[in-house]
């Protein structure tokens, strides 16, 4: 399951994953997250709430690494990840730290839009 929307008003993009994305569902995904991206401008905050997502087979890995980095080059800005699940959250800090991501990792949404708040100046 993927969800994924833009707030205009914050530039923020929403990305919530869970369960086990395969092939055809991740090509959704993908397709999804990078047409809500363009929504945004440059420096567009990013809260990818993985808390749910279970650990991807190397496909996967290499599908999101993709998604990343071009994110990147849509000019993301700070990510803040949602984690619970432990095996998921290495390997999303993997894909993060290949594609050239710092993302600072908390245990709420709420925590993720208050960090956000804070990285951007708005108190």
């Amino acid at each position: 399951m993927i969800q994924v929307r833009s707030d205009l008003d914050r530039n923020r993009l929403y990305i919530t994953m869970a369960g086990r994305l395969e092939g055809p569902e991740r090509q959704t995904a993908i397709m999804a997250i990078l047409a809500e991206a363009a929504k945004l401008t440059a420096g567009f905050g990013v809260v990818s709430d993985i808390s749910g997502l279970h650990a991807s087979d190397q496909d996967g890995f290499k599908d999101f690494l993709r998604a990343k980095e071009a994110l990147k080059l849509r000019g993301a800005g700070p990510v803040v990840r949602v984690v619970k699940i432990p095996l998921s959250r290495i390997q999303v800090e993997r894909i993060s730290t290949e594609a050239g991501f710092e993302a600072e990792a908390v245990f709420t949404l709420e925590e993720a839009d208050r960090w956000l708040d804070e990285a951007e100046g708005k108190h």
